[in-house]
């Protein structure tokens, strides 16, 4: 339809995450309304420390902070060779970010965990949990499309499917300058002086990704108590790649602007009572 307005430019984003994609599966109008009201939950912001600590057991994030968006990128990139290095010494690394394209829109995430065995990389999500009450199989399918997407994203850029190039070209790296600031806290931490520039760290990344021995296609969902952080359960599965591509085709019909955001069907509407918008910002099952 000609004039429509895409999910994206509607709710003022630039590109879209795996986690949100994923999170269509449990309920595309709470996922919409996280985005719109991006006020973290406690629940939130504890998943956020276990996860700190879990990349800390395995590397050292750079210590200087950024100061603007082309800063940020940077250090993204940085550390993801900090982390990588850190599979192929270790065996392990955490935290990596992956980037791609659908539909034309950019497309990122996070790996919570990359570890070889078997002379294959295998990807790992955490997930943490309020306790053992069974949240696990019922987050199930939002979790499979998450870990599935993160697989399909890595594959595509240690495959060259996805190319230093189609990322410099999405991002605009050619007009991007690192801050002044930025790059004196570069040089106070020995940064060689070849890998203080936003387009030859990103170049390393992408060399670093494509080196990768082969990705498994299974993969390995864990779940954690919240306050322990104790490991509840475990799951694997095999990546399929055809429900994979059959679920981005929905999803990305409400990212083009085809459809609004759905709100579970009636069958699922025991999920609202766990939702913070319910009877305030959604009102579709309030009452019934």
């Amino acid at each position: 339809m000609a004039g429509r307005q895409s999910a994206l430019q509607r709710l003022g984003k630039n590109s879209i995450s795996a986690k949100d994609i994923a999170n269509q599966a449990w309920c595309e109008k709470q996922m919409e309304l996280y985005i719109m009201n991006p006020m973290p939950t406690p629940a939130m912001e504890k998943g956020a420390a276990f996860h700190e600590v879990k990349k800390a057991e395995v590397f050292v994030p750079l210590t200087v902070e950024p100061y603007t968006w082309p800063d940020r990128i940077y250090k993204g990139a940085y550390e993801n060779c900090t982390s990588l290095a850190s599979l192929a010494r270790n065996g392990v690394c955490r935290e990596l970010k992956v980037y791609g394209s659908l539909n034309g829109f950019r497309i990122s995430g996070q790996i919570d965990e990359l570890k070889m065995h078997e002379h294959k990389v295998t990807i790992i999500e955490d997930k943490t949990l309020s306790g053992y009450s069974g949240s696990q199989s019922v987050r199930a399918k939002p979790d499979m499309i998450q870990v599935s997407l993160y697989k399909k994203l890595l594959d595509d850029m240690a495959s060259n499917r996805y190319t230093f190039d189609n990322f410099a070209n999405a991002y605009g790296l050619e007009s991007m300058v690192l801050s002044k600031e930025f790059v004196k806290g570069l040089e106070s931490i020995g940064v060689r002086k070849e890998l203080m520039t936003l387009r030859q760290i990103c170049k390393v990344m992408f060399g670093d990704l494509a080196s990768l021995p082969p990705v498994s296609s299974t993969l390995e969902i864990r779940y954690f108590e919240r306050g322990s952080g104790q490991m509840i359960s475990e799951m694997k599965i095999n990546y399929n790649s055809e429900e994979t591509d059959e679920w981005i085709k929905y999803a990305m019909r409400y990212w083009t602007g085809e459809r609004e955001a759905q709100p579970v069907p009636e069958s699922e509407k025991w999920k609202c009572k766990m939702c913070k918008f319910f009877g305030k910002q959604c009102t579709v099952w309030w009452g019934k």
